[in-house]
C-alpha cells in the first residue's frame, strides 16, 4: 500500500531538514517540533539535520524541542549557521554525538541578552537554569556546576572553543549526516 507523504521529502537521498531561524517562540517551536514528528513519522530511523541560525528564546518554549529530540527514534545531525545563543545552543548540544557541526564563522552563546525581548520574565527562566544545565552536561559531558556558570554568566564560544568544551563536534562549513538507524 503506497504511504501518504506530506510534501517534505523532496526527493530520493536527500537530506531531511529542519529550519531553527530567529527567536524561539511558542510558534516556531510548534512548527520545528511538528516538522520532527513528521519526518520521524515518514521514514523512521532516517537523519534529520536541523539548521541552526537562533538567539533563543526562552526556556519553557525551548524544552519541547529538546524533548522531542529525545523521543524520535531518527539521529538528528544539528548544524549552526551564525548566530547561535541561549537554548539555541542548549538544542544544538543535543544534535547526535559525532553530528554536531558549525560553520567556521559561527558563534555559540550563553548570553541573557540573546534570548529575551522587553518584558520577558527572567526570573522563571533563571528557575529552569538548573534543569537546562542538567541536560547540557549529559550532552558536552562536562560538570553539572560547569556548565550552569556558562548559562549565568552568558559564556561565548567561537566555533573551534565549542568544540573544545564540547558543545559540538567539528568546525566545517557544510553539516555532517549520520547513517541511517
Amino acid at each position: 500500500m503506497a504511504r501518504f507523504s506530506t510534501g517534505l521529502l523532496v526527493g530520493a537521498g536527500q537530506e531531511r531538514c529542519v529550519p531553527l531561524r530567529g527567536r524561539i517562540t511558542r510558534q516556531v517551536a510548534a512548527c520545528c517540533i511538528a516538522r520532527l514528528l513528521v519526518l520521524a513519522t515518514e521514514q523512521p530511523g532516517r537523519p534529520i539535520i536541523i539548521y541552526i541560525d537562533s538567539p533563543g528564546g526562552p526556556v519553557s518554549e525551548s524544552l519541547p524541542i529538546l524533548s522531542t529530540m529525545n523521543g524520535i527514534k531518527c539521529p538528528i545531525a544539528t548544524f549552526c549557521r551564525g548566530e547561535t545563543n541561549g537554548t539555541a545552543a542548549v538544542i544544538a548540544a543535543r544534535g547526535t554525538s559525532g553530528f554536531r557541526v558549525a560553520n567556521p564563522g559561527a558563534r555559540l552563546s550563553f548570553r541573557r541578552t540573546a534570548a529575551t525581548r522587553p518584558g520577558q520574565d527572567l526570573v522563571s527562566d533563571e528557575k529552569l537554569f538548573p534543569a537546562l544545565a542538567e541536560i547540557l552536561a549529559q550532552n558536552v559531558r562536562k560538570p553539572e556546576a560547569e556548565v550552569l556558570a556558562w548559562l549565568i554568566n552568558g559564556a561565548e564560544f567561537s566555533a573551534a572553543q565549542a568544540v573544545a568544551n564540547g558543545l559540538i563536534d567539528k568546525v566545517s562549513p557544510i553539516p555532517s549526516l549520520p547513517p541511517r538507524a
